[in-house]
């Protein structure tokens, strides 16, 4: 799913890794339904990268897959969707050589959010593109939710699961969503890695799974939310028992705020974030 640190009323904070509603400039030149008038290049069989909408008449032919909990829906709901190891055998053939275990995929969404998992990880379940929602009105291709007064944007693509639960945090559920690109596991993730202190592993481990999809580092990450770090990180200029407070109830600090209660993070691994951002802090990048 699309958790964590999201932002409060002044300057920087942080932002739920939720979508937040597409911006303008991204709507005016992401509309899915005009792609069946545009002539489709295949993405060259060595490249890393796809961007949906201009594939989106090539794909292969949709199945009818059932999710019985999807966490965005919170119910279960059906799909008209293609097996994501399918579209990469047709898009991305290079994966193949690739060792999976050090391969990231990234999903890249018009609204900003940026997740990432192991690319063996996503394999290893029955993973899915959706392009379609079965119980959308005739005419339309898929259901928007609400958040509130917001309503989230599920066009034009969603990745599905339908043997993932949805209290697995570790899966991320991108919707919204409009590239898929490969990189190196090592690459990404080596400039946050606390090799001089072994004491910040396991706040590095929870900030990536629950923080880095929507917050940068040091300029490394989710773009969705603010950066946390450079040039000033967050634990410089609030103090350690907002930071939590805000995390466990975003709405008690900020009107209509899209990031919901992280209730799956304890006190103690609250406390491993945050101590993982202050030895961050001492490690900027330089620019």
């Amino acid at each position: 799913m699309k958790t964590i640190l999201a932002a409060l009323g002044l300057g920087i904070a942080f932002v739920s890794c939720t979508h937040s509603q597409t911006s303008d400039n991204q709507s005016k030149t992401l509309d899915s339904t005009a792609v069946d008038s545009v002539v489709v290049l295949a993405p060259p069989k060595d490249s890393l990268s796809v961007y949906l909408p201009d594939i989106k008449v090539s794909l292969p032919e949709a199945q009818t897959v059932v999710v019985k909990e999807d966490p965005v829906f919170f119910k279960s709901k059906s799909y008209k969707a293609i097996p994501l190891q399918v579209v990469l055998d047709k898009f991305i053939p290079a994966y193949k050589r690739l060792d999976l275990k050090q391969t990231q995929i990234v999903f890249e969404c018009e609204d900003g959010y940026n997740p990432s998992m192991s690319l063996e990880k996503v394999l290893q379940k029955k993973s899915y593109l959706a392009i379609s929602d079965v119980e959308a009105p005739a005419g339309q291709d898929w259901i928007n939710p609400k958040k509130g007064d917001h309503e989230m944007k599920i066009a034009p693509f969603y990745v599905v699961y339908t043997d993932v639960p949805a209290k697995d945090v570790t899966y991320k559920w991108p919707y919204n969503l409009v590239k898929i690109s490969l990189s190196a596991a090592s690459k990404e993730l080596a400039v946050l890695f606390p090799k001089d202190d072994d004491t910040q592993v396991k706040g590095f481990e929870l900030f990536k799974v629950n923080c880095l999809t929507c917050h940068s580092l040091n300029k490394v990450g989710g773009k969705m939310g603010p950066e946390l770090n450079y040039p000033k990180s967050i634990t410089e200029y609030w103090q350690v028992d907002q930071i939590k407070q805000f995390v466990k109830a975003p709405t008690s600090f900020r009107n209509e705020c899209k990031m919901p209660a992280l209730t799956h993070l304890s006190d103690k691994e609250l406390d491993e974030i945050v101590n993982y951002l202050k030895y961050m802090a001492k490690h900027k990048v330089k620019v």
